[in-house]
């Protein structure tokens, strides 16, 4: 996916309602996953998309990598990081 596109689909998510995590590969991005999902939040994984640092982007222009990395969003209770929602508050 070239940065124009991804830059777009990231913004639709974003109106969506999704909260960008970080970009990783195996066995990370699976643990995360899991993670997530283990505290009740919605899990999304897209192509990687890499931070605007020019450093960061060295892996994606490797032959092999653009596939290897997926970037996390989520969504859902806890996802935007208040835990006022959470028992210990009420």
């Amino acid at each position: 996916m070239d940065k124009e596109s991804a830059s777009a689909r990231h913004q639709q998510l974003l109106e969506e309602g999704w909260v960008r995590r970080f970009t990783a590969e195996e066995p990370r991005l699976s643990e995360m996953k899991e993670l997530y999902e283990s505290m009740g939040v919605e899990v999304l994984i897209e192509p990687g998309m890499p931070e605007d640092d020019e450093q960061c982007r060295s892996c994606f222009g490797g032959e092999g990598f653009e596939d290897r990395y997926k970037t996390i969003y989520t969504k859902g209770k806890g996802a935007d990081g208040d835990r006022r929602d959470e028992d210990l508050f009420d």
